[in-house]
């Protein structure tokens, strides 16, 4: 427990800035929490910092979340007026502990020693290792890169427990592309390796100079029903690997052509591996395909396999 020492009071909501999200480094409310607290109301007290008047939330954020959805008007807390940088890694690493810290919060709380603690480098770069983030997300200015991006992003990254070397590719995209992910996630159901490869697709075509067409090409994806991550995944490889395009419009040519004759060919997506399957189509009563007549083992085998339908 945080704050063992100090009495817990039923605090009015009203009372405290419950959208001040300043220190909140925990995952996004989840609906369990807000079942449990409507059963059980809150049971371990919120923290408070108490300053100038204010009462900020530094620990409970979503219970507080949880409490006013479900209606209640007061909240167990213990109030503080000063917070130390022992108490706020003690914080941290209850956190770390329960699974309630994502990489979102995990970058948020080097944040927090650098804007708030004034710490320095060497306890940013050790909390940065004790959370296993990268060494270059203890600078500043990368920290505020990802703690700054779109909060669509930010719910998507740490509900999905995005890894944090999958979102540092991020660090290096323009505002446009961005926005062109917010688009995507805001869009439809983004599977978290799609969003790894897109990410880094993304910064490639921005490379490429096609971010235009890029654009164009998302902005029309997402005006159609039904869209799904398959869909914007193939539209963005197309772009950022144009041949590709060019080689399955010539093998869906070829693949028409042997359906045309009963056979039936399955390539790989994206044209990996290094193989096809190639399926010859029997029918009771109905003519074998040629070729299948040439080999009498094949036929004797196909004819048995009819004669059991």
């Amino acid at each position: 427990m945080i704050f063992p020492d100090s009495i817990a009071a039923q605090i009015p909501l009203d009372a405290i800035q419950c959208d001040n999200n300043y220190f909140k480094i925990s995952k996004p409310l989840s609906k369990d929490l807000v079942r449990s607290v409507l059963q059980y109301g809150i049971i371990e007290p919120v923290l408070i910092l108490k300053q100038n008047g204010q009462h900020m939330p530094v620990y409970g954020h979503n219970r507080i979340i949880a409490a006013r959805e479900a209606g209640i008007n007061n909240v167990p807390a213990r109030v503080i007026t000063e917070f130390h940088i022992e108490d706020f890694l003690k914080i941290v690493r209850v956190k770390l502990y329960n699974n309630a810290l994502g990489t979102i919060g995990k970058t948020k709380t080097l944040y927090l020693l650098h804007d708030y603690f004034n710490a320095g480098k060497q306890q940013v770069m050790a909390t940065a290792r004790e959370l296993s983030l990268p060494a270059s997300l203890s600078e500043l200015k990368n920290i505020k890169s990802i703690i700054e991006l779109p909060q669509v992003i930010i719910q998507y990254i740490d509900s999905r427990s995005v890894s944090p070397k999958f979102i540092m590719p991020m660090l290096r995209l323009s505002k446009s592309s961005i926005y062109i992910i917010k688009k995507i996630i805001s869009t439809c159901q983004l599977r978290v390796n799609y969003f790894n490869s897109i990410v880094v697709m993304i910064e490639d075509i921005s490379r490429m100079g096609k971010d235009d067409l890029l654009d164009e090409s998302i902005n029309a994806m997402i005006t159609k029903e039904n869209i799904t991550d398959d869909d914007i995944y193939g539209c963005i490889y197309s772009i950022r690997y144009p041949e590709y395009t060019e080689y399955m419009s010539r093998i869906n040519d070829i693949k028409k052509k042997l359906h045309a004759c009963g056979i039936k060919v399955e390539v790989p997506a994206y044209c990996e591996g290094d193989s096809i399957n190639v399926i010859f189509e029997v029918k009771k009563n109905k003519p074998l395909h040629p070729l299948l007549k040439k080999d009498q083992d094949v036929l004797q085998l196909i004819e048995s396999i009819i004669g059991l339908l």
